[in-house]
């Protein structure tokens, strides 16, 4: 009997350190910062608010079986991308380059001399005016103007989208990063019809 008291003492007493254990194992393996974390993280890397950028969008990945926050922003034309580790916020890659907007206004400032003779060109002010219009139909801003109506709040830094020209027929696409969405879309030149729009959820 005492011998049986001691086995089932020993085998109560093996259950419970492995299940400690095993918490333990959770604790450390399954531990997660949570995307407001991650994404406090890389903002505090620049040394900006979410209110400060635009295109903003966090997701989480896999990179070699350990979980990742991949985190992308436009902010003071440039384009930020972040890779960040869950279990503990480790910064574990970033890179920076001009958004294509900014790009797009170097080009234009290049090319100021020959901008006035050229009539695909956009006469409005402000940073839309680096992008073609189509030859007949629709401007840029029209466009622009057209899928912006479509995403409330939603504003010009959040935009993407130029003039493509396939087999003769001209079209504007591009896409809007806002509120943790993305939408694509492609809008006809002559006549300003949606003739794509999509929605993803990042």
């Amino acid at each position: 009997m005492k011998r049986m008291k001691t086995y089932m003492t020993l085998l109560g007493a093996s259950i419970i350190l492995s299940g400690s254990m095993a918490a333990c194992g959770l604790a450390s393996n399954g531990s997660d910062i949570g995307k407001e974390k991650a994404e406090e993280i890389a903002l505090n890397d620049v040394g900006i608010t979410r209110e400060d950028t635009s295109r903003f969008r966090i997701s989480k990945d896999h990179d070699d079986g350990l979980p990742t926050y991949d985190i992308q922003f436009t902010y003071d034309n440039m384009e930020y991308e972040y890779e960040i580790q869950a279990s503990d916020g480790t910064i574990l890659d970033t890179s920076t380059e001009p958004s294509e907007n900014a790009s797009a206004s170097a080009q234009a400032d290049s090319q100021k001399p020959s901008a006035q003779a050229d009539s695909q060109e956009s006469s409005s002010p402000d940073s839309a005016s680096t992008h073609k219009n189509a030859s007949n139909g629709i401007t840029w801003e029209e466009a622009a103007a057209l899928a912006l109506e479509r995403v409330s709040g939603a504003t010009q830094n959040d935009l993407r989208m130029n003039l493509d020209f396939d087999d003769g027929y001209e079209t504007y696409e591009g896409d809007i990063i806002y509120n943790q969405i993305e939408y694509e879309f492609e809008i006809d030149a002559a006549t300003g019809k949606f003739l794509e729009w999509s929605e993803e959820r990042h």
